[in-house]
């Protein structure tokens, strides 16, 4: 039996070998990963606060050799794409940009 991964902080080695464990933690990674940009995907600096997670995300796609990962991982960057695309189009309709009154901002 494979121990819940929210409660654990150590998985054992012979627990970690298992194609099971790298499956949930890519899984559960990347749900992490949406409830959180989700909570910020309205955020003008999105665009911008995306830039590291691409990064890494993309540095595992590309070492991974586990097909499944790399369209989860795909699919789960495409979709964030389109939501960067949104909040700059958003942001490029601002007129004043300056923050003098941050509510037109919004």
């Amino acid at each position: 039996m494979i121990p819940e991964t929210i409660v654990s902080l150590k998985i054992a080695k012979k627990h970690m070998e298992t194609q099971e464990i790298k499956d949930r933690i890519v899984k559960e990674a990347l749900e992490s990963l949406t409830l959180y940009l989700a909570a910020n995907s309205a955020m003008l600096a999105f665009p911008e606060m995306m830039v590291p997670i691409s990064v890494m995300l993309g540095k595992f796609k590309k070492a991974t050799t586990n097909q499944v990962f790399r369209k989860s991982i795909q699919a789960f960057l495409e979709h964030v794409k389109r939501n960067e695309q949104v909040v700059a189009e958003a942001r490029a309709k601002i007129k004043d940009k300056s923050m003098r009154d941050p509510v037109k901002v919004h």
